[in-house]
């Protein structure tokens, strides 16, 4: 693993507390929020995503949905509590390869046929997030997709909000934007290489 810098992003301390708080912090099993967007990302991605990078898979209630759609999964998080919950709850699952990793400095090596990136990048700063977006787009396939989806409101805690990441990543990539959706409550953009 490489060395992870010390820009500014939210501290693995806060997650770790939460996951000892909550089984599921974000209410990821029952929320009508969550599997609303979770529909619509998997909409947005292609039938089989072949080789595929799952950024901040917490504990892993999308990682199963996309699972069935992928050749090779790996899913990755900062949090031990997390993917310790990932990896009870996919047990069994043969082609699924849960990585303990900082990103983007530590982003696993590619090619990826698709990499979605689904509330996290707005932990980061705006540096990180130009950062990240330049490692993702290097572990893209040429052909890949990237799919992003971010909640919309904000939370004193972050420095930046679904908005400000979306407008970075369309700004800094140099991907082709395929399809877009805007809700009241979440941003979700689809580029291809």
């Amino acid at each position: 693993m490489s060395q992870v810098d010390e820009r500014p992003r939210a501290p693995v301390e806060h997650f770790e507390r939460l996951y000892t708080e909550s089984q599921d912090p974000w209410s990821y099993e029952t929320s009508e929020y969550e599997r609303d967007k979770y529909q619509r990302t998997l909409d947005f991605l292609p039938r089989f995503t072949g080789r595929t990078l799952e950024v901040g898979c917490s504990i892993g209630v999308f990682t199963e949905m996309l699972a069935d759609r992928a050749t090779e999964l790996v899913a990755v998080d900062f949090s031990p509590a997390a993917l310790d919950r990932a990896r009870e709850r996919l047990a069994g699952h043969r082609k699924i390869k849960f990585e303990l990793r900082v990103l983007p400095e530590e982003t696993p090596e590619g090619p990826f046929d698709t990499i979605v990136c689904s509330e996290v990048l707005y932990y980061w700063s705006p540096q990180l997030v130009e950062d990240g977006l330049a490692r993702l787009e290097d572990a893209l396939a040429p052909s890949g997709t990237l799919v992003a989806t971010h909640w919309r409101g904000s939370d004193p805690r972050r420095e930046l909000t679904g908005d400000d990441v979306h407008r970075i990543l369309r700004e800094h990539t140099r991907l082709r934007w395929e399809a877009g959706a805007r809700t009241s409550e979440y941003l979700l953009d689809r580029w291809s290489g």
